[in-house]
């Protein structure tokens, strides 16, 4: 682990990414600096800490070139809706894509990815941001206007990004990151954060007893990736009706 470590701190990418959190915090306060190296600190030990055990238990996915696929993917349902660039949507609409171009005769082998071994990356990763979310998530928040349906109150907004490395990944040339972002508004920041890095905890645990039944043929692959999105939407749902419950108030 500390030669991973070793590694990704002093890997240029790395520090790019570092500073670009770093300057995102400040952009939003100047005094939110140190906040923002401490999340990066924050998020690579956790990254390093769940590759590691990734990889003990066997989660080893080797880079290739087909994977270069899943950016412009990424990028083009980022663009569509935010929350799309979640490889909670991403992987699964690549996999589908892939079945429907072979369907119409179509075998295109950039398709041919790890899915099994991607939804329990999913899981991690998420495993990963309920932790950060439930711990740190109510950090420096800022106030701003909400709508109750009648007046505008005062609510808060939280806004969270951490660098995951993603040291699972076979590949001489760099390490490979992934950036973690949490975004919500609320009345009580500690409570919802509480409440939702709880939720997205629990979707972690069950993204990865998913990848643990396909990887054991106890469930369709196609299956998996079909709830995946759709509790990933029902994430969503649970965390939006207290609040409009509390709207209504």
């Amino acid at each position: 682990m500390l030669n991973n470590l070793y590694l990704v701190v002093f890997d240029a990418i790395f520090l790019i990414i570092a500073i670009l959190i770093v300057y995102m915090y400040k952009r939003e306060n100047e005094t939110w600096e140190i906040t923002g190296v401490k999340d990066v600190y924050r998020g690579t030990i956790l990254g390093i800490l769940f590759s590691s055990i990734m990889s003990v238990g066997g989660i080893n996915i080797k880079l290739t070139f087909g994977m270069l696929l899943l950016i412009p993917l990424t990028l083009l349902m980022t663009s569509v809706n935010p929350k799309w660039g979640c490889y909670s949507y991403v992987i699964p609409f690549t996999y589908f894509l892939g079945e429907v171009l072979e369907t119409f005769g179509y075998n295109i082998t950039w398709f041919n990815l790890p899915y099994n071994q991607f939804i329990v990356l999913i899981g991690f990763l998420h495993l990963i941001e309920g932790i950060l979310v439930m711990r740190y998530g109510s950090e420096n928040t800022k106030e701003v206007p909400i709508f109750n349906g009648k007046n505008i109150t005062k609510g808060y907004m939280m806004k969270k990004f951490w660098p995951i490395p993603l040291i699972i990944f076979s590949t001489d040339a760099m390490p490979i990151y992934a950036i973690l972002g949490y975004m919500d508004i609320g009345y009580d920041p500690q409570n919802k954060t509480g409440q939702m890095g709880k939720i997205i905890l629990v979707y972690g645990l069950f993204i990865i007893l998913l990848g643990i039944l396909t990887q054991k043929q106890l469930m369709p692959l196609n299956l998996a990736l079909l709830i995946m999105p759709i509790g990933h939407e029902l994430m969503f749902l649970v965390n939006y009706i207290p609040f409009r419950k509390k709207v209504k108030l």
